[in-house]
């Protein structure tokens, strides 16, 4: 996209919505900012667990040096996450944690929920297949929708595959994927925006960064096709 194109977009409109809106799935990955009173500002990525509606989230972070330290009742908490293609915040603090089985901090339930779409292009449903590389190793998937922006892609969870677990929100990997209608599989390079997972499956959000003219054309030809 050029910047006389990207110029010409609309801005996109952070929405404000009561917390009862929240709708997560179990092992949606966020990302979590601490308050801390010597001003660090270390990104903690984290999985959603749980919450009871109206009283309190579940989640489930990492040791990282000094964790305990920041994880005082009372201090804020920024929380990041997407959720049905829209960049999703809120505030809330800390109300307890604990350290067994697992590092789980319990955080107020949200009274607002900021909301800002990132999608701007339809997305359609899809079953293909398609070929995975990352720097965790390789995996097939199925492509469940597609659109001009991203795909998002779910993974039968093998032994082979467990090295997967370890992607992050942004992550770069490749996507090869036959959108042709010979059958000729197309790569895209994307990036990671949401992950969600449980002892059989993963499912990733990803956005496409770096696309080569054979995709771009193989893609739009295959949207065409699905949206006649």
């Amino acid at each position: 996209m050029s910047k006389q194109e990207a110029s010409q977009q609309p801005a996109k409109q952070v929405q404000r919505v009561a917390g009862t809106k929240l709708s997560l799935e179990i092992n949606t990955r966020m990302i979590v900012n601490i308050d801390d009173l010597n001003g660090a500002d270390e990104r903690i990525v984290a999985d959603f667990l749980g919450m009871v509606h109206f009283e309190y989230l579940i989640l489930r972070l990492p040791w990282v040096p000094g964790i305990r330290r920041r994880l005082v009742d009372g201090i804020n908490a920024t929380v990041r996450f997407v959720s049905n293609g829209e960049l999703c915040g809120f505030h809330s603090p800390i109300i307890a944690h604990t350290p067994k089985p697992s590092l789980l901090v319990f955080l107020e339930y949200p009274s607002t929920v900021e909301m800002l779409a990132l999608r701007q292009h339809k997305r359609v449903q899809c079953a293909l297949p398609a070929q995975l590389r990352s720097r965790h190793g390789d995996a097939s998937g199925i492509i469940v929708d597609l659109s001009r922006n991203g795909c998002r892609i779910n993974i039968e969870m093998r032994d082979e595959c467990n090295a997967l677990r370890q992607t992050m929100m942004e992550d770069t990997l490749v996507i090869r994927v036959p959108l042709n209608p010979d059958g000729v599989p197309v790569s895209v390079t994307c990036a990671v925006r949401n992950i969600s997972s449980d002892a059989n499956r993963m499912q990733m959000g990803l956005a496409f960064t770096e696309a080569g003219n054979d995709f771009s054309v193989a893609l739009d030809t295959f949207l065409a096709t699905v949206d006649m």
